[in-house]
């Protein structure tokens, strides 16, 4: 699995997920909302929006298969499908913010 996120703009961003499947590859887009308070609520602001998405896609795809995440969302969404998000990342950025 290959992620690639392109920042749109201050809070948007493109993410495109290629997989491997049956020996074909697919490429599956969305578009991800991440505002500075989102950031800051979820990281303290320890990690930049990049790396939390990548963190996000990371998260999502053990727990669905990459067909089922929204094509468009915000990413305090991830929160009302999976309450356990946001403190998932918390440990992930205690164990890895520098």
């Amino acid at each position: 699995m290959k992620l690639t996120i392109i920042a749109r703009g201050r809070d948007d961003f493109g993410v495109i997920v290629n997989s491997e499947e049956l020996h074909k590859t697919k490429q599956s887009i969305f578009k991800v909302n991440v505002t500075d308070a989102d950031l800051h609520e979820l990281t303290e602001s320890r990690v930049d929006k990049d790396h939390l998405i990548e963190f996000a896609f990371t998260f999502l795809l053990e727990r669905e298969p990459v067909e089922a995440i929204q094509s468009a969302f915000n990413m305090k969404t991830i929160s009302h499908y999976f309450p356990d998000f946001p403190e998932t990342v918390k440990s992930w950025v205690d164990e890895n913010a520098e």
